[in-house]
Order: structure tokens, then sequence, then C-alpha cells
């Protein structure tokens, strides 16, 4: 019985050991270089040229954006050009979609705090400082309802990811009760050694408004990234 009692003490401390890493709290200015390198890599989305973009709403397989000789275009996957109406709706430069916008997904309310590790990542915690939502005629700022989450390379302090969530159901205003909230973005360079970049994004709403549940949900994806040419 002793020999059990001792082993079972000991294994986990084996197992501790073993791995050090998940057991330590990433360098102190990790957050800090996150930042910066997210400002770098948005910098360098102007290295992007070209990228597939294919959002869930799209039955016909997305459309396709191509910079050419300071002309940008927007056709659909038979190559057709874009409707004007749906143009419009699209950014002046499209490059915008894609960028890691350090102001839209670190800037915090408070001081972000590491709560775990997670598939090699620094997982941190914080408050988000602008969160707007719009539908229905309504529009608001949810950024004290929710959390969010950004998982960090401790080796290249790039993001990977970027979680909002709403810890319970909240109402933004007299009329509107949000029951459940969740998005998140994922981020990846484009070729290798390239910007990182967004390489697709999801959204799950529950809303109720005027007696009625509204079930907003959606995804898009974003591939095919091609560089400008030099020169």
């Amino acid at each position: 019985m002793k020999n059990v009692l001792r082993c079972c003490v000991i294994l986990p401390a084996l197992l501790l050991s073993a791995s050090p890493a998940l057991a330590d709290e990433p360098p102190a200015d990790l957050f800090q270089r996150a930042l910066a390198t997210a400002q770098l890599h948005n910098e360098r989305a102007g290295e992007v040229c070209g990228f597939a973009y294919a959002p869930s709403w799209d039955e016909n397989g997305g459309f396709l954006y191509r910079q050419e000789a300071e002309a940008a275009s927007w056709v659909d996957a038979a190559a057709q050009p874009v409707e004007p109406e749906l143009a419009e709706r699209l950014p002046d430069d499209p490059r915008e979609m894609i960028r890691p916008s350090p102001e839209r997904l670190l800037e915090s309310a408070d001081t972000p705090r590491f709560v775990r590790w997670e598939d090699g990542l620094a997982i941190y915690q914080f408050q988000p400082v602008r969160v707007p939502l719009a539908g229905g005629g309504f529009s608001f700022d949810i950024a004290e309802n929710v959390v969010a989450e950004v998982g960090i390379d401790p080796e290249t302090a790039m993001v990977a990811f970027r979680e909002v969530t709403a810890p319970s159901s909240f109402r933004p205003n007299a009329v509107v009760r949000i029951r459940d909230y969740q998005t998140r973005v994922n981020f990846r360079p484009a070729w290798p050694d390239g910007p990182v970049v967004v390489a697709d994004n999801h959204y799950a709403i529950v809303a109720i408004a005027m007696l009625q549940t509204h079930n907003l949900t959606g995804s898009a994806s974003y591939s095919g990234f091609s560089r400008c040419e030099a020169g």
C-alpha cells in the first residue's frame, strides 16, 4: 500500500516536470509584443494583391479580388464582374478585410491576463473596448457585456485567433436581449514568411426582440493569397 501511495504522489510530479512550459507563465511582455507584431502585419497586408473571399451567404463559390496595375476588381466564381450594388458594400481597399488590426483585436479596457496554455498558445483574456452590434434598426456597443480571448504564439508573438463571447445573456437596450453571443477570427500567414492575415471568421448570435427570436449565424473564409509583383 505504501508503494502504491508513493507512486500516486510521484507520478503527477513527474508529469509536471516533464512539461515545464505548460506550468510556466509566458514572458511578461508577450501581449505587448503581440500588439507590435499585429501592427507590423497590418502594414504588411499591402503585400497581398489577390485573394478568394467565400462568405457563407453566397451559394456560388464566393468572390475573387485582384489588384493589378493600380486597378482593383472583384469577380465572382465564374470570373464575371461583381454586381455594382454588392461592390459598393465592400471596402474601398478590400485588403482591409484581411488586416489583423491591433486596435480592433487587442485594445483592452483592463489589463490582459494570462489564463491558460492551449495547443501551445498562450491564451489571454481581457475586456474589449469596442464591439459594435447593429441590426433591426438598432445600433449599440456591447463591449461591457462580453469577454475577449486571444491566442498568442509565444515564439513569434503572432496572434492566432481572437474569440469574443458573452458569459451570460444581457440587454443592450430596453427592447433587445442577447441570449447567446460568440464570434471568432482565425489568422495565418498568407504564404511562408508572408504577412499574417485573416484566414476565416465565424459568428453565432441569438437575439430576442419584439417577442421574436433571431438566430444570426455566418462565416467567411479567405484563401488563395497572391503577392504583389515586385516593382
